[in-house]
């Protein structure tokens, strides 16, 4: 018995060994695909720093983000979602969430069959996107399905597809798709109510120069030229009327004009597939763009929601784009109660507090009623900070320290709410703020609410 099993798993390997090396030799000739690679492409599937696939019509495809079916969107992160969408509902300004989809989930037919070796199915992909948008649109928060519309309309008069070839943003003619949607979905809310639209034509312009990691890490790897990343490209021009005058009309609008806000990564970051300039054209409002190329899943929401100008006059519509496989639990609990306590804006007048430093300001905390629910707000006074630490002493004597910092990606708005979660009510009897700038007269510190109904 003990033979007969050996000799199995002896002819088992040697079997393995057998396809294996076929596998490698038949990728190096197709450069890892099910036919012959358009572009001579070879080892796409195997280089470190991003690995790829060939599909069809010259579409390549990340293998880590875009072939993935298992995205981390849990219960909590939609819970998050549901309490900034409150927080901000309060102050007069509707959340619209984006959840961007992948190029494998707009773009299945072009996939080649090799990717099923790597889990891909298009049914479970386009399930997963649907049941993101499902649960979140159950919670109150007004997420808008992008992916289907795109997968209907995935391809322009100019041949154009909804995402590059060579690269994995989307084209001019994706983020049009996708803006109508979001579009339609805005004028379908009560907060469009009394919006006054304003017309914006859509008017082609030349391309500008477009550099893509993605493909100048491709082309490394293939003996032709892959597809170069352009597209037909437009910009979005205010329609002058009569109530325009003389044209000195504000365009960004003032007073109780309706304003969006677009919070978002590079795919709403790049001119030239101008997704910002196709919402105004959508929408009709005029629009402010704060989305950070390279910012990941949080860079450009803490960057515009912890700012004074967000503050002292919030958009009437919030639109966040965020792709689907960015992981909005990654950091814990930390950044959502700065987005939720910076949305509610309830905050205490400043704590009574003094220099303890030439960066730094303390304050006793022994006597305020502070609970887990609560934020510190540590305001410098002005932009000139990116990092603030915390240092929290007990009536134990015990003391813990931690801090808030900003990349460099990231715009230094000098605001930081530093969550009380998992200190025990009444555990702490003094905080002192060091920032990486010199305090002065306008530093402040205060007690800000991350739950809807309470009273600062």
């Amino acid at each position: 018995m003990t033979r007969v099993r050996q000799t199995r798993i002896l002819a088992g390997t040697a079997l393995a060994a057998i396809i294996v090396a076929v596998g490698n030799q038949a990728q190096a000739e197709t450069g890892g695909g099910d036919t012959p690679s358009s572009y001579g492409c070879n080892s796409l599937e195997e280089i470190a720093e991003l690995q790829m696939i060939e599909g069809k019509d010259g579409m390549f495809f990340r293998i880590l983000a875009d072939m993935r079916l298992q995205h981390a969107f849990t219960d909590q992160t939609v819970d998050n979602l549901a309490a900034m969408a409150k927080a901000l509902e309060k102050n007069g300004t509707k959340l619209i969430y984006v959840p961007l989809p992948t190029k494998s989930q707009v773009l299945p037919e072009l996939v080649p069959a090799r990717a099923s070796l790597y889990g891909f199915d298009a049914g479970i992909a386009t399930e997963i996107y649907d049941d993101v948008v499902r649960r979140l649109n159950d919670k109150g928060v007004a997420a808008v399905d992008i992916a289907t519309p795109m997968r209907q309309n995935n391809r322009n008069s100019f041949g154009e597809h909804s995402f590059f070839q060579a690269d994995f943003h989307w084209t001019a003619h994706g983020a049009d798709i996708a803006a109508k949607a979001i579009g339609d979905r805005v004028k379908a809310l009560p907060a469009y109510e009394g919006v006054e639209p304003v017309l914006f034509d859509m008017k082609e312009v030349p391309p500008p120069e477009e550099f893509s990691s993605m493909r100048e890490l491709l082309q490394k790897h293939c003996v032709n030229h892959v597809p170069t990343v352009t597209a037909h490209t437009y910009e979005a021009t205010r329609v002058e009327d009569e109530s325009a005058g003389s044209g000195s009309m504000d365009i960004f609008g003032s007073g109780d004009a309706a304003t969006i806000a677009l919070i978002g990564t590079s795919y709403s970051d790049k001119p030239i597939s101008n997704f910002a300039g196709y919402l105004e054209h959508w929408t009709g409002i005029p629009l402010d763009n704060y989305s950070i190329s390279g910012g990941n899943q949080f860079g450009s929401i803490l960057s515009y929601i912890t700012s004074r100008e967000f503050q002292e006059q919030r958009p009437r519509f919030l639109i966040w784009e965020n792709p689907i496989y960015n992981n909005l639990g990654q950091y814990g609990d930390a950044p959502w109660a700065e987005i939720v306590a910076a949305s509610l804006g309830e905050c205490s007048p400043a704590v009574p507090s003094t220099a303890s430093g030439e960066n730094a300001v303390e304050a006793a905390l022994s006597t305020a009623k502070l609970s887990t629910d609560d934020v510190i707000l540590a305001d410098i006074g002005s932009d000139s900070s990116r990092k603030a630490t915390f240092t929290l002493t007990g009536a134990d004597g015990t003391v813990r320290t931690r801090s808030i910092e900003r990349g460099d990606r990231l715009r230094s708005t000098g605001r930081y709410f530093f969550s009380l979660g998992g200190f025990p009510a009444g555990s702490i009897d003094k905080v002192e703020v060091t920032f990486d700038a010199p305090v002065d007269d306008t530093t402040t510190l205060s007690i800000c609410k991350t739950k809807t109904g309470e009273q600062s």
